[in-house]
C-alpha cells in the first residue's frame, strides 16, 4: 500500500494524490486504505516514516565492519547519492509538503528527521571511537558537523551537475579524511 502511494505521489504529485488512485494502483479497495489510514495526513506520515527508515538502513549498511574513516566515507557517498536521486528529491518535497500542510509549533518533520539522523551518527561515532581507540572531544557537535557537511554538499552538488559517482566518491574520501583528522583530540 505504501509503495503504491509512493508511486502515485511520484506520478501525480501532491494535488493528484488521492486514496482512489492509490486503491486503483494497489488493486485494493479504498476501504482497506481507510481502515489503516483514516486520513491523507496519516498516510503521508506513514509514507514519510517508511521511506526515512528505508534510507537510514541503506546508508547504515554501507561500510559495516570497516574502519571509522572508510565506513563514514562510504556512508557519505551513499547519502549524497540518495539525496540527489529522483526518489531523494521526491522525499525532500514530501518533507516540505508535510511541514507546510501538517507542521506547527509541535510538529516539524524536517527537524525530526535531522534529530534522528544526529542520534544515529553520534551513536556510530561513539561505537567507532571505542572500537578504534579514537577520542572525539564533542560527539554531538561532531555528528552535527558531519551531517551538515553532507547535506550542504548534496545541496551544492544538486545545483551544479548531474550526479557523478566517481566525483562523489572522491569528495567523500576527502571529506572523511579531513573531517576525522580535524575532530580527533
Amino acid at each position: 500500500m505504501l509503495q503504491a502511494g509512493w508511486e502515485v505521489l511520484a506520478e501525480h504529485g501532491f494535488e493528484g494524490f488521492t486514496f482512489d488512485r492509490i486503491a486503483r494502483h494497489a488493486r485494493i479497495g479504498k476501504v482497506t486504505i481507510y481502515n489503516r489510514f483514516p486520513s491523507k495526513r496519516e498516510f503521508l506520515e506513514a509514507l514519510l516514516k517508511h521511506n526515512v527508515e528505508e534510507r537510514r538502513v541503506s546508508i547504515m549498511a554501507k561500510g559495516a565492519g570497516l574502519s571509522l574513516v572508510e565506513s563514514f566515507c562510504q556512508r557519505a557517498a551513499t547519502a549524497v547519492e540518495i539525496l540527489l536521486s529522483p526518489d531523494g528529491v521526491m522525499m525532500e518535497r514530501l518533507v516540505d509538503w508535510c511541514d507546510q500542510e501538517f507542521g506547527d509549533a509541535q510538529i516539524n518533520y524536517r527537524h525530526a528527521m535531522f534529530a534522528h539522523a544526529l542520534t544515529d551518527i553520534e551513536s556510530e561515532l561513539r561505537a567507532a571511537a571505542t572500537n578504534e581507540g579514537v577520542e572525539i572531544a564533542d560527539m554531538a557537535l561532531a555528528a552535527r558537523f558531519w551531517l551538515e557537511g553532507i547535506l550542504g554538499h548534496a545541496r551544492l552538488q544538486g545545483t551544479t551537475t548531474d550526479f557523478d559517482r566517481d566525483e562523489t566518491d572522491r569528495w567523500a574520501r576527502s571529506y572523511s579524511e579531513f573531517f576525522f583528522a580535524g575532530i580527533r583530540v
